[in-house]
């Protein structure tokens, strides 16, 4: 039974108690099952009139059941007192996931696909949809994260040693390192090959053969997942790894607002999914940034957006060395974070704008920007783990931060955690800004009022500008005397 086949049973959700204190509406829900959920905070619109009846409601329903998400955000911005339940919540997230699902449609950030598609209407739809919860409140942390509040501010040059000092993790736990696993693994087929040889008598070329044949089929036609089951019964350390890691690209998206529109935690979970079955992943987050998307249409690609797609691609490297003290997984974001800034450079040239030494830098400062990110918003992330180990949906994993943050107090940053300050010969990081560096507001000097005449010398002033004024007309009079 699909998720979204189960709405209709879930609908027999009954509210049972509302509260009202101070403008704030707080609804309170048992499931069929006895389980109790409580709704986000709500604050209703001093200003507005239109409250959504139970047709209403109903409309916004149907329309997410069809999959139109277009009209279900309509109705949602005409009536952004609809209420929100946790099954509609679902609904909404479900849908966004089933409509972006489209075999037809590539997805423009997914990270192990290099090339970047155009804006599609499935997109633009799920996109107006996250918006409107975040300006609705329901979304808080979605989009939290922008240029201004960027963790560590200032300059973009971070150098190994600084991006130790900053986050406490070292350049050589954000290095991936590649795994023995595999080659124990072949070491352990090869031995158990030859034993089977020896006590049944089959031709050990012949068993070698079928291996290698077994392996390319695995590979082409199941995307490696048999290959991957069995490195996951031998190492059963690999799967948190991997939902850890997928975890930091999630939670990096959504703090810098780019839709989340799906996830795959496993190569058989690839297989049915269109954004990633027919990309050879076996793990990977899916989420969408419109303004480079947009940018690439135009070919008008801006530092920030390059930023952005920096931070959440080296946020699955983040995640590891964070929770491991190591990366292991990881090469695959690197190359595809090499690849997409080597295509900015355009034409050939001797001295692009992107070359080894400027895109380690980006590198280090997206890493840099990820384990900070990870670490302010440490609650979030813990229970977008718990989300994604229990096989939570789009909507169980973005209710999951939300919640977490709620419970604890986390916000927007006001301000950057620090700032990057370059110097002659290296860099330096403090948490405040030095007066020098501070733009000066200008200062208005204090005009004091002039002193008022006294109507003597008003008076003497204005006789004064008399004889001046006829002093000039008669100047004037004579000159046309002359003239004439």
């Amino acid at each position: 039974m699909t998720r979204k086949n189960t709405r209709n049973m879930n609908r027999s959700v009954l509210v049972v108690l509302t509260m009202f204190c101070s403008e704030k509406l707080t609804s309170a829900f048992v499931t069929p099952s006895g389980g109790r959920m409580t709704q986000f905070m709500r604050t209703k619109s001093q200003h507005s009139s239109l409250y959504a009846s139970v047709e209403d409601e109903q409309k916004f329903d149907d329309f997410l059941e069809k999959n139109e998400l277009k009209r279900a955000v309509d109705i949602f911005k005409s009536y952004p007192d609809l209420e929100l339940t946790r099954d509609r919540w679902n609904s909404i997230f479900d849908t966004i996931e089933e409509v972006t699902a489209d075999a037809e449609q590539m997805n423009i950030n997914t990270r192990m696909e290099q090339e970047m598609p155009l804006l599609s209407k499935s997109r633009r739809d799920m996109t107006d949809m996250y918006t409107t919860l975040n300006q609705q409140g329901h979304l808080k942390l979605f989009g939290s994260i922008n240029k201004e509040n960027m963790p560590a501010n200032g300059s973009h040059s971070v150098q190994p040693n600084m991006l130790e000092k900053i986050s406490s993790v070292s350049m050589d736990q954000l290095t991936p390192k590649a795994s023995n696993n595999m080659l124990f693994a072949g070491f352990g087929l090869a031995i158990l090959e030859a034993i089977v040889s020896g006590v049944y008598g089959i031709d050990l070329n012949f068993l070698f053969f079928a291996t290698i044949v077994s392996a390319f089929a695995d590979r082409l036609l199941l995307n490696g997942a048999i290959s991957e089951t069995a490195m996951k019964t031998i190492s059963p350390e690999t799967q948190p790894k991997i939902t850890r890691h997928e975890a930091g690209h999630f939670l990096c998206a959504y703090l810098l607002g780019c839709p989340v529109e799906g996830y795959v935690l496993s190569a058989w979970a690839a297989l049915k999914d269109p954004r990633f079955g027919s990309r050879a992943v076996s793990a990977g987050t899916s989420f969408f940034d419109p303004v480079l998307s947009a940018q690439i249409e135009s070919t008008k690609i801006t530092r920030s957006s390059i930023d952005r797609y920096s931070v959440i691609v080296m946020a699955g490297i983040a995640a590891e060395a964070i929770n491991y003290g190591q990366a292991d997984g990881g090469a695959g974001d690197e190359v595809a974070l090499i690849q997409f800034l080597a295509n900015l450079n355009g034409a050939p040239s001797d001295n692009p704008a992107w070359n080894d030494i400027t895109i380690r830098n980006q590198a280090r400062w997206g890493a840099l920007q990820a384990v900070l990110m990870l670490k302010e918003y440490k609650e979030c992330y813990d229970a977008l783990v718990d989300a994604l180990e229990r096989g939570g949906s789009l909507g169980d994993c973005v209710y999951a931060i939300e919640n977490a943050g709620r419970e604890h107090n986390k916000v927007p940053l006001q301000k950057p955690l620090g700032y990057i300050l370059e110097k002659e010969t290296d860099e330096e990081w403090v948490t405040e800004l030095p007066q020098s560096n501070l733009v000066q507001e200008p200062v208005m000097q204090k005009v004091e009022p002039e002193k008022p005449m006294d109507a003597a010398e008003s008076l003497e002033t204005l006789r004064e500008l008399k004889e001046l004024a006829e002093k000039r007309v008669k100047d004037i009079e004579d000159k046309l005397e002359k003239l004439h």
